[in-house]
């Protein structure tokens, strides 16, 4: 209707200013024509049928707060209702870990972490059993849980990506980077009963049992979006550094 009023206004315009006559009749006739294009009863006609909109509503036990949102909501073509607890469900499910491999893009969806990669020696499989157990290990303690009457508490992703990892833990002392690592207690990792490992430490001594201790935590920090931890494997000399966040932060270091 806007611009059938502004077509009219411009040739009304033109119209009678060929005619010669008065600027100030002209303005008046031209603007006249706005009036005709839209009806003084329109308002009133929306605000009926948005009545009638709301009563039918009413009819199917809907109440609507907002009558202006009635028209918004006619170009809708399905509506679903939920309320927490049947469509949806407070809390995260970790589902399933993909792999990145730089060769050949996302490994296959991985509904649990089981490590049940082969022993073989060659080349390929030794690099994916690699690669698969830092992520195990990433998941198992890049973390800041704590343990409290004997419940894992902490932030929700956290704790469901640990228990996605079936592995224990055991809460030693402070291991905030403010502490001073020579009175450190570590808290410790284990993996459930039974599952194997092939760490160059175990591989030496098949009797030792897999424990990574988190030395220092660095917990995530908004502006550098990234966590990470220092982690040292039982009987192992050296240490390792688990980092997790956002993609760009993590590819940047």
């Amino acid at each position: 209707m806007a611009i059938i009023a502004v077509l009219g206004f411009v040739a009304s315009f033109v119209n009678f200013i060929r005619l010669g006559l008065s600027w100030h009749l002209i303005i008046v006739r031209a603007l006249d024509l706005i009036t005709i294009v839209v009806p003084p009863a329109l308002p009133a006609t929306l605000s009926i049928g948005t009545n009638f909109a709301l009563s039918r509503l009413k009819a199917h036990k809907i109440y609507c707060i907002s009558p202006q949102r009635v028209n918004v909501g006619g170009k809708l073509d399905v509506i679903c209702f939920d309320k927490t607890g049947t469509l949806t469900e407070d809390g995260l499910d970790v589902l399933g870990v993909r792999i990145v491999d730089h060769n050949r893009g996302f490994s296959k969806l991985l509904p649990k972490m089981c490590l049940a990669y082969s022993t073989s020696s060659d080349t390929d499989s030794i690099r994916d059993r690699s690669r698969y157990n830092n992520t195990l290990y990433t998941m198992a303690t890049c973390h800041s849980l704590r343990v409290i009457d004997g419940e894992l508490l902490g932030d929700p992703l956290d704790v469901k990506m640990f228990q996605f990892t079936g592995w224990s833990f055991e809460e030693g002392g402070s291991h905030t980077e403010q502490a001073d690592s020579e009175t450190i207690l570590p808290s410790i990792a284990r993996p459930p009963l039974g599952e194997s490992h092939t760490s160059a430490y175990q591989r030496n001594n098949l009797e030792a049992p897999l424990e990574l201790g988190i030395l220092r935590a660095f917990e995530f920090v908004s502006h550098l979006r990234r966590a990470s931890v220092i982690v040292r494997q039982y009987g192992d000399n050296g240490a390792s550094t688990f980092v997790k966040g956002a993609p760009e932060s993590v590819k940047a270091i």
